[in-house]
């Protein structure tokens, strides 16, 4: 449903969204601001799911497994950093929510649990790998791998997803879940993981196009309905984390590929448009942030890999426009801390929402910014 812009948000942006320009503050009171924010997302909700985020209109949504299984690598990654045990506790608690809702075939519920889903799944891969990598219990490697033979049990013999994806129909973005079995091989060294990972990113490739667009990277078929960074940016890293993982040149040069014509696009204050089509030509009438945050992830590791200097102060001008959209000075713990889904708020990805995918790659920008310069 679309929303009519309130008179409230127009007369108030610069309170109700971005708050005073954060760009002069130090990434650790972003940091912390963001991962106080999505922990009271987890206490928003039951049982110790997080929250899908906050609605301007509706309030506090729903608990999402999808994000909940990726926002516990987060969560560990943190405590680690800050030496705070509160978020170690609630990355567990979160676990313990998943694997109480895993389905018995190893599927992973969508928020509504009537659809067991590819991509839910696979994003909640990361989740378990990661809880039995740091608390050694059993019962999270076993759901990791239930969930890893699902996948693999279902996929096409061309190596995409059909069966349970997203309006029955293959995408690109779903490199992600490949990643995901790689994560897996960590813990469980089957070759089939391997070679499921491996049918997946060869089909991505075969999707992409000379000037590195890939197709079907977005969530419909329609027309005209052009993907929005955030799919665009979940193939790339899929595709390229493929590659780091495998040494596998091939993969690293197809993301690189598609990461250069997005590298040219960003303003000189950190503005990305929210959307694009298969020319590169892009909506410039907003931005999606949470595309943002991923591609700054991207670049900062491109500058690691590539020994690049561009790709890494094209991430941190990313990471500083988007410090500039988080509000770290309002009263309201609704929304201090939180991103946007778009800029401004009423933009078309997930309009007049907060949602903690936002927040949760925004802190692994952050963190990998932290890292490269020698601060954790």
């Amino acid at each position: 449903m679309l929303f009519k812009k309130p008179v409230y948000f127009i007369k108030n942006l610069s309170g109700s969204i971005s708050g005073k320009d954060g760009r002069k503050t130090s990434n650790d009171v972003h940091l912390r601001e963001a991962m106080r924010w999505l922990l009271r997302a987890q206490k928003m909700t039951s049982g110790g799911g997080v929250s899908e985020g906050f609605h301007m209109y509706h309030g506090w949504l729903a608990s999402y497994p999808e994000t909940t299984g990726y926002i516990i690598e987060t969560f560990f990654d943190y405590a680690d950093v800050s030496g705070d045990a509160t978020f170690e506790e609630q990355a567990k608690n979160m676990a313990e929510w998943l694997y109480q809702i895993q389905n018995n075939d190893g599927s992973i519920p969508d928020s509504s649990f009537k659809k067991n889903l590819v991509f839910d799944t696979g994003q909640v891969l990361f989740g378990f790998v990661r809880a039995f990598q740091e608390t050694g219990e059993n019962k999270y490697k076993n759901a990791a791998i239930k969930a890893g033979n699902w996948l693999v049990d279902i996929q096409e013999r061309d190596g995409s997803w059909i069966k349970h994806a997203v309006h029955n129909i293959p995408h690109t973005y779903y490199s992600r879940v490949a990643w995901s079995l790689l994560k897996l091989y960590e813990v469980k060294p089957d070759e089939k993981y391997i070679d499921s990972c491996i049918k997946n990113i060869e089909w991505c490739l075969k999707q992409q196009e000379d000037n590195g667009w890939f197709n079907s990277a977005s969530f419909t078929l329609k027309k005209h309905r052009n993907p929005f960074t955030h799919t665009i940016v979940y193939t790339i890293r899929g595709i390229l984390e493929a590659g780091i993982c495998l040494e596998e040149p091939k993969y690293i040069d197809a993301a690189v590929k598609a990461v250069d014509n997005l590298l040219s696009q960003i303003s000189p204050n950190g503005f990305l448009a929210g959307t694009y089509d298969k020319e590169w030509q892009g909506n410039n009438g907003f931005s999606c942030l949470t595309g943002n945050a991923q591609l700054a992830i991207v670049l900062i590791k491109l500058s690691q890999l590539k020994k690049s200097k561009i790709y890494l102060n094209e991430g941190i001008k990313l990471n500083n426009y988007l410090k500039s959209k988080q509000n770290i000075s309002s009263n309201n713990l609704n929304i201090k801390g939180a991103i946007p889904g778009s800029y401004p708020v009423w933009g078309k990805y997930i309009h007049f929402t907060y949602p903690n995918w936002a927040a949760k790659f925004f802190v692994d920008a952050l963190l990998l910014e932290k890292q490269l310069q020698g601060a954790v």
